[in-house]
């Protein structure tokens, strides 16, 4: 990004640019942005550009300078009151006791370096974000320590990005008989997620598709497996070791590979529709046909 030309493309939209941070594990991008409202309310923060979890792609200067033009209402000191009045009231309710009190000490908008004790903390941050929150991480923000930036935005799915509604999550479960590909078992459906074989780490703003209760049984197959929370977690590490490194991944430390080899195929672009041929072979994308590929080379000898 070119700060330069985005200071440029803002003048006389009282939004200020500051430093731009990478959150290299999860491959997340972000600047520091300042903003001052009409009635001079301000207010300084740190906005994700690039969040592939959550399907936000900014690759230009002008898409970014779009986007914090449409965001800008939403640090308005009414309008950051309000959304922390109505979520606060729907976690109030909730019965995740443990993650809604991470999620009331982020309730400032403000870094916050210290949360609950707990002993998982990574992943009561992770159960926020799913549920569809924006939150920044900034790692060595004071002291060496991560904080975390919640943003009084509209969580995802709000926003049009990504979900998955419950009956489409009970369709992909029956077609798949609700046989988790890692275990290659039938395991309880409350344990099941429909796991995207591309992952979205690869993906880009033209990669996204909506996943309508109308898609054909066979692409629904050709899409998804099904993997319960631990190995998703376990596979999206994976993934994004690979989209960094260029080392694909293995799985139950058998270094096979059914098309290409452990290393990335340069030819191939890195994000993108067509940067699905490069995970082609690898376990992790389809574990079922790796599991068969396997078993019919080991059958011919």
């Amino acid at each position: 990004m070119d700060k330069i030309k985005i200071v440029r493309l803002l003048e006389d939209c009282n939004i200020l640019i500051g430093d731009f941070y990478e959150h290299g594990k999860a491959s997340e991008c972000y600047v520091g942005v300042t903003f001052i409202q009409d009635d001079g309310f301000t207010w300084d923060t740190i906005v994700p550009y690039v969040n592939r979890r959550a399907g936000l792609f900014l690759e230009t200067e002008e898409e970014l300078v779009a986007y914090l033009k449409s965001i800008k209402p939403f640090f308005k000191e009414s309008s950051m009151q309000t959304w922390r009045t109505k979520e606060r009231e729907e976690w109030e309710n909730s019965k995740a006791d443990v993650t809604k009190e991470f999620f009331f000490a982020m309730l400032t908008f403000k870094p916050v370096t210290e949360f609950p004790p707990n002993d998982n903390p990574a992943r009561r941050i992770q159960d926020i974000k799913d549920a569809g929150y924006t939150v920044a991480t900034i790692h060595h923000y004071r002291d060496r320590k991560s904080a975390r930036i919640l943003l009084p935005i509209p969580k995802s799915a709000e926003m049009g990005y990504e979900t998955f509604t419950p009956q489409f999550k009970a369709r992909v479960i029956r077609l798949f008989n609700g046989v988790n590909a890692y275990e290659n078992k039938p395991t309880t459906p409350k344990g099941l997620i429909p796991d995207h074989k591309f992952s979205e780490v690869r993906w880009d703003k033209n990669t996204k598709a909506e996943n309508p209760m109308d898609m054909a049984d066979d692409e629904v197959i050709q899409k998804f497996q099904l993997l319960d929370n631990q190995r998703n977690q376990q596979k999206r590490e994976v993934c994004r070791n690979c989209f960094q490194t260029g080392k694909r991944g293995i799985i139950y430390g058998i270094p096979f590979f059914y098309e290409g080899g452990e290393n990335w195929d340069d030819k191939i672009p890195a994000v993108g529709k067509i940067a699905e041929k490069g995970c082609v072979g690898c376990a992790w994308y389809d574990i079922e046909r790796w599991r068969s590929e396997l078993i019919k080379l080991l059958s011919d000898k």
